[in-house]
């Protein structure tokens, strides 16, 4: 017994080293060390004042950046198309509330209805992504979370970003 534990630790010890080697000769190789920051936000969760009951459920930054770290759900951005390509939350797409009727068909062809959906806006001054997420959710998608810390919210806590189109 002690003897397959030996080397159960020594396979594993080798396997660590060939990968770090082989991750520092490749040249799109993965960072050992992460960016994001220790402490993301607060834990509380922040509700617009229209909310209603019924509505998709609002997340904390928090539970925002755990989506998007663990690539679990598709990020909306429902500002305008300007405020979108000036920056947003990298990977985001962007559905613009005001403009919803030009964007629809496209968007309810290119994501499916199981997909988990991050909706944001500018943050607790704008409500856009509550009547986006009001939008997703009575055309029958079930996983629709709203993040009305948005944009703001998401940028003051250095999370990862994209600027442009």
């Amino acid at each position: 017994m002690k003897g397959h534990v030996i080397q159960a630790l020594a396979i594993i010890v080798v396997s660590v080293f060939v990968a770090i080697t082989v991750n520092s000769l490749v040249g799109n190789r993965i960072p050992l060390q992460g960016s994001w920051p220790s402490i993301v936000s607060s834990d509380s969760i922040v509700i617009p004042p229209s909310a209603d009951e019924g509505d998709p459920p609002f997340i904390t930054l928090d539970e925002a950046a755990a989506k998007y770290q663990l690539s679990s759900a598709i990020f909306i951005d429902s500002r305008d198309p300007e405020d979108y390509a000036v920056a947003h939350i990298k990977g985001a797409i962007n559905i613009p509330y005001d403009y919803f009727e030009d964007y629809w068909d496209e968007a309810i062809e290119n994501i499916p209805r199981e997909a988990e959906l991050v909706i944001y806006c500018s943050g607790t001054e704008c409500e856009l992504s509550l009547f986006l997420g009001r939008e997703f959710a009575y055309t029958g998608y079930e996983k629709v979370y709203i993040f009305y810390g948005g944009w703001r919210e998401w940028e003051k806590a250095d999370l990862p970003i994209e600027e442009g189109r």
